[in-house]
């Protein structure tokens, strides 16, 4: 079985945002822009629901459907900058700075996505299923021998924690070579993306995580100094945390919208990073597993 190799992998994808920034820029400019756009108007849009329904203001209902709108631009802006930065770490580049990826690739690539979470939610269903059973049954145990109680509630945080480590196994089988295969094959790729991940779980995940890692810090690290800290007072009952909380991102929302100049370049810095590393990432580990079939790619260094 063919392994991903996780330092090369890791490698390659830092060297190829750094070395193709201005090639990355082509591909994904003008969607960028557009969804950059999208973005603040959603931004401004989720903290005006967001307030109204903390006061519980009768007109929260009308604000979702053009939250609806805007979240659904800006997945498939994503979706055709996603594409055109597979294409560019595939070696196929746009060769206009007027480059429009709305084309059958990308439609293709987010079918792809919506298949493999509509798998990935039939899944967690019939695992939430099973660790419901299993809860009831647990119950049963502790009003039969209530000295268990404290083993039992071991065992159920255990279990809560398979289950979400469950759903990101299958996430990440399902999602991380999806781009490419769908790109490069042009299939749909969700059982190809599933069967070419076979054995490689931890190393995609390494993978994974040594790019979402960098992105992760950058937005919270942001966020956290556009609200300041959050103050709780010692001892505040559940509703008044929640409360505080919903307060704390409403103040960050604005904020965010408000200092725009900084929220906007920022967000397009991490996209270009996140986009460029993230597909070099896949391509080379979809080159890797499928170097041995006819006709495929070899895995560059």
């Amino acid at each position: 079985m063919t392994r991903i190799p996780v330092g090369k992998t890791i490698a390659h994808a830092y060297r190829f945002v750094f070395a193709n920034i201005p090639a990355i820029v082509r591909a994904i400019g003008l969607p960028l822009l557009a969804q950059l756009v999208v973005i603040f108007l959603l931004t401004k849009r989720a903290a005006l629901f967001m307030a109204a329904a903390q006061a519980h203001d009768p007109s929260a209902p009308s604000l979702v459907g053009p939250l609806l709108l805007l979240f659904l631009l800006t997945l498939i802006f994503f979706f055709a900058q996603f594409t055109a930065a597979t294409q560019t770490a595939l070696g196929r580049p746009p060769q206009s700075w007027l480059s429009l990826p709305f084309g059958k690739p990308m439609w293709r690539l987010m079918g792809g996505f919506i298949t493999a979470l509509a798998a990935t939610a039939v899944v967690g269903l019939v695992l939430f299923l099973a660790l419901w059973l299993v809860a009831f049954g647990l119950d049963q145990v502790v009003k039969v021998a209530p000295g268990s109680r404290q083993i039992v509630a071991v065992l159920a945080g255990l279990m809560v924690a398979a289950f979400f480590c469950a759903l990101l196994f299958v996430l990440l089988r399902f999602l991380f070579l999806l781009a490419p295969v769908s790109v490069a094959e042009e299939q749909l790729g969700v059982k190809r993306s599933w069967k070419l991940s076979a054995g490689n779980f931890w190393r995609i995940f390494l993978v994974t995580l040594a790019i979402a890692l960098p992105v992760t810090i950058v937005n919270y690290t942001y966020g956290y100094f556009m609200a300041g800290p959050l103050h709780i007072a010692p001892g505040a009952s559940k509703e008044t945390i929640e409360a505080a909380q919903m307060a704390w991102r409403i103040t960050q929302l604005n904020a965010m919208a408000e200092r725009w100049y900084i929220t906007l370049p920022l967000t397009a810095l991490v996209m270009l990073f996140q986009l460029g590393a993230g597909c070099a990432a896949q391509v080379f580990a979809w080159r890797t597993l499928t170097e041995g079939e006819a006709s495929a790619p070899v895995a560059a260094d």
